[in-house]
């Protein structure tokens, strides 16, 4: 894609500021209690055996509503994350919204926190939105990338592939897997984008890349290598309906003026 008028290297924007951490990774969770002892222990021997390549970072952990004890466990066994709270379940969406809003890094991460992806990409998504000056950086899992998809059902996917098509057709183009729970931007590109989204479900992620498509934002694709996938939250058998019929108001929102353009934002007085 080439790169488009709007600076992301503007005098005044987070990602010039030597104040806060280099990068922040938003967690968001309902009920991983079961899971988040191990993957935020390896999350953060990785980041911490890496941070002379990565930089400093911080950690923000979104407990959407759980009922389990997830922010509780958290807070006990690592007090060095930030953990932010629903007092409800308000979906993914709300939660990736609440820690991006709220992330101090100049540049910001969500990550599915059961840490399904290897880590290593994490370097090369960086130097996309830094040194090569990227708006986004998006995973894409590679078909076939780990033992784990084998095990999905027949009827998985095929709903995967029917959902895909459709989004990757009709909404957002040129993006195979608008769902990869690996996604990167400049923080000012971030504050933009989640200030503007309005979807709390799983839908999410598709109207942030449409919101970026529309902005002419530059998107780097990166393949991720899935590790674990024994503990997704969405069945898209359960959950399309509601995710088709939120991601069909996306474009209808758009036309309507409902969706404020990046260049107004950055045209405001300062």
């Amino acid at each position: 894609m080439t790169k488009t008028s709007m600076d992301a290297h503007r005098p005044d924007s987070p990602s010039n500021s030597a104040a806060g951490p280099r990068f922040s990774i938003v967690l968001p969770c309902h009920n991983g209690s079961t899971y988040l002892r191990d993957s935020l222990a390896r999350l953060k021997e990785y980041l911490e055996a890496a941070r002379g390549v990565l930089g400093d970072h911080e950690l923000i952990f979104v407990d959407d509503g759980s009922t389990d004890g997830s922010a509780e466990l958290v807070s006990r066994e690592f007090p060095e994350i930030r953990v932010l709270r629903h007092p409800g379940n308000l979906g993914k969406g709300a939660a990736v919204r609440t820690g991006m809003r709220a992330a101090q890094g100049r540049f910001s991460f969500f990550l599915d926190a059961d840490v399904p992806y290897g880590l290593e990409v994490l370097a090369r998504m960086l130097d996309y939105l830094d040194r090569k000056e990227f708006h986004a950086c998006v995973g894409t899992r590679a078909r076939g990338s780990s033992t784990t998809l084998a095990k999905r059902s027949r009827a998985r996917k095929v709903a995967s592939v029917v959902f895909t098509a459709f989004v990757s057709r009709l909404v957002v183009t040129g993006i195979r897997d608008t769902q990869c729970g690996f996604k990167g931007f400049r923080s000012e590109i971030s504050k933009f984008l989640f200030a503007e989204s309005r979807i709390d479900d799983f839908a999410f992620d598709v109207e942030i890349l449409y919101l970026a498509f529309k902005n002419d934002l530059d998107i780097k694709r990166i393949p991720v290598r899935l590790e674990r996938d024994d503990d997704s939250s969405v069945s898209l058998l359960r959950h399309a309906p509601r995710m088709l019929l939120s991601i069909l108001r996306i474009p209808l929102r758009y036309y309507a003026g409902v969706y404020e353009p990046l260049e107004h934002r950055w045209d405001e007085p300062a």
